[in-house]
C-alpha cells in the first residue's frame, strides 16, 4: 500500500458522478468546482468521470489538491484530495482575480505580435469532451511561431487555460454571443 493510499484512507470521500452531464452536453466543471470549494480539511473528492481530466488536474494542483487516479470500466475514478506539502492557492493575483489572471494573459507587446500572425481557423462546437482539447494541442504541436489558433467553441474553455498558459502560450477570450467564444492562442 502506497504511503497516499493510507493518508486518503483516513478522509470522508464525497462522491460526485459528472457523466451524466457530459453525456448530456453539460460542461461539469462548475459542479465540480463546487464540490471541491466545499470540501473541509477531512475530505475528499471522489469523481466519476467518463474521460480522464487532464486539465483538471492542474486547476487543483494550483489550489493545493493532488489526486489518485483509477481507470474503471464505467471510465475513471479520481480522488481529489488535500496535499498539505503543496502552497495553499493565492486568492490574490499580481493583476486582480484568479480568473482575469487565467484568462486574456497577455500585453501590449503581445498584441502587437498577434497582429502580424495568420490565423488558421478551428471549430470545435459539437465535439464532446476532451476533443475539442485534444484537437487544440494538436494544432499547437506544429503550429509556426508566427501564427495564430483561432478557435470557435461553444463554451468558455477554463480547462484550457492553466494548460496554455504552463505551455508559455498567449491566449484572448472574446465572447460573441450566450454560448459562441471565439478565443485566438499564440506564442
Amino acid at each position: 500500500m502506497l504511503k497516499t493510499d493510507l493518508k486518503t484512507n483516513e478522509l470522508k470521500k464525497i462522491k460526485l458522478d459528472v457523466r451524466e452531464d457530459i453525456k448530456n452536453g453539460a460542461d461539469p466543471f462548475g459542479k465540480i468546482m463546487d464540490a471541491i470549494n466545499a470540501l473541509k480539511e477531512d475530505e475528499a473528492l471522489e469523481l466519476t468521470n467518463s474521460f480522464e481530466p487532464f486539465p483538471l488536474y492542474s486547476v487543483l494542483k494550483n489550489k493545493g489538491f493532488e489526486h489518485i487516479t483509477k481507470h474503471v470500466s464505467a471510465g475513471f475514478e479520481i480522488l481529489f484530495f488535500r496535499d498539505k506539502n503543496l502552497p495553499q492557492y493565492e486568492k490574490k493575483s499580481r493583476n486582480g482575480t484568479q480568473d482575469q489572471d487565467e484568462e486574456n494573459n497577455f500585453n501590449d507587446e503581445d498584441l502587437k505580435k498577434l497582429a502580424h500572425c495568420s490565423e488558421i481557423k478551428l471549430d470545435v462546437r459539437g465535439l464532446e469532451p476532451p476533443q475539442p482539447l485534444l484537437k487544440i494541442f494538436e494544432i499547437l504541436e506544429t503550429m509556426e511561431d508566427r501564427k495564430a489558433l483561432s478557435i470557435t467553441h461553444e463554451r468558455k474553455p477554463i480547462h484550457l487555460y492553466p494548460r496554455l498558459k504552463d505551455s508559455g502560450y498567449k491566449f484572448l477570450t472574446k465572447e460573441i454571443k450566450n454560448d459562441l467564444y471565439s478565443i485566438k492562442i499564440w506564442k
